[in-house]
């Protein structure tokens, strides 16, 4: 894209913004449309240009395409909170903690239509994870995968070696034929990162776990500050991890979104609670990576946050540019260190070299 097609992609996504540049709708381009579904903000760009009455100043493919993408968003939404309230109803009656992350909350905070999800992530204790298997199994879900929109069966051997390296389960998939929704996946957590670690933060944070009331909707999740504290440290590390790197997948624009909305709503008093219990838990600088990253790429009005940032990162210069690639034990660094260059990057493995030691 050139530079002012890329003005118009983030004025699009900038969904919080009072204004918008109308100068720009003139680069309605098949390359931005493109960006936007690749980073999954095509609901997010509809609600923009609805929002500021421009929908009808975008060419017909340009607003169609927009116009088709968001009706399947609000058609994937209402399979996916119905799947959602069939899960609780399995997972409550089980003496055991647990949370729903990411998507299965944020789909409701953001204006209706705007985000998606895949999957209901659930974060669970190790000693439960038997338990949750077992009462999953029996509802009719089975591990593996869709490949090519066919249930594939993981082998033993995967499941063992999903369970012990990364901390988490084999996706747990039954097959449902809602609209916009033909499987349901469930993938189980019992770690906060790659390193299978931080056992300690994770028993925290099942503690101060809540049930918020949203759209109709109950969501048992993670209190506001734990609910952030982990949705920066699953940015940070995808964004920070080689293999995500090199299947273009470490920058996805809705990653992003989700720490711009929260960060939106956030006060001094809430940013300084986060960052407290970040520390505590020994994920501060994490929380100022996806904070300063994300603040980049958006236009972000919490100032606080970004300063509390800036001072975590402040003796650490090159935590915003460092990857690193857990099998090979080998660290590398961005030679670029623009961020919104680099998302835009056709190739941002290229763009980085090795180092002798971690940054």
């Amino acid at each position: 894209m050139n530079t002012k097609e890329k003005h118009f992609f983030r004025l699009l996504c900038n969904f919080k913004a009072d204004s918008f540049d109308e100068s720009a709708l003139s680069f309605a381009t098949p390359s931005v449309l493109g960006h936007l579904f690749f980073n999954r903000m095509q609901g997010i760009a509809y609600h923009t240009l609805k929002k500021h009455g421009l929908f009808g100043k975008v060419g017909r493919e340009f607003r169609n395409s927009l116009s088709v993408a968001y009706e399947a968003n609000l058609a994937k939404n209402r399979s996916f909170y119905t799947c959602l309230s069939q899960l609780r109803e399995v997972l409550d009656p089980i003496n055991a903690p647990y949370a729903m992350l990411k998507g299965a909350y944020l789909c409701g905070k953001y204006p209706v239509g705007c985000r998606t999800s895949n999957d209901i992530d659930l974060l669970v204790l190790p000693q439960d994870v038997t338990k949750i298997s077992e009462a999953l199994t029996k509802n009719g879900f089975s591990q593996g995968n869709i490949r090519n929109g066919v249930f594939a069966p993981a082998t033993r051997t995967e499941i063992i070696s999903s369970r012990m390296l990364r901390g988490e389960l084999v996706p747990f998939i039954k097959e449902v034929n809602l609209p916009g929704m033909k499987h349901f996946e469930v993938d189980v957590n019992f770690s906060l990162d790659y390193k299978n670690s931080a056992e300690d933060a994770l028993s925290s944070m099942l503690a101060r776990r809540e049930r918020k009331h949203l759209n109709d909707e109950e969501i048992p999740t993670l209190c506001d500050a734990d609910f952030f504290i982990h949705l920066c440290t699953h940015l940070y590390k995808e964004a920070t991890t080689l293999p995500w790197v090199r299947m273009c997948r470490d920058m996805t624009l809705y990653k992003y979104a989700d720490i711009y909305l929260l960060l939106d709503e956030m006060n001094e008093a809430s940013v300084n609670e986060v960052f407290l219990r970040a520390h505590a838990l020994g994920l501060e600088k994490e929380c100022a990576f996806a904070v300063l990253s994300t603040a980049a790429l958006f236009d972000i009005k919490n100032e606080h946050a970004i300063h509390l940032s800036a001072l975590v990162l402040n003796e650490f210069p090159n935590y915003l540019h460092t990857v690193t690639a857990p099998a090979e034990k080998k660290t590398f660094v961005f030679d670029e260190k623009d961020i919104v260059t680099r998302f835009f990057a056709e190739d941002r493995a290229a763009l980085l070299k090795e180092v002798t030691a971690h940054v």
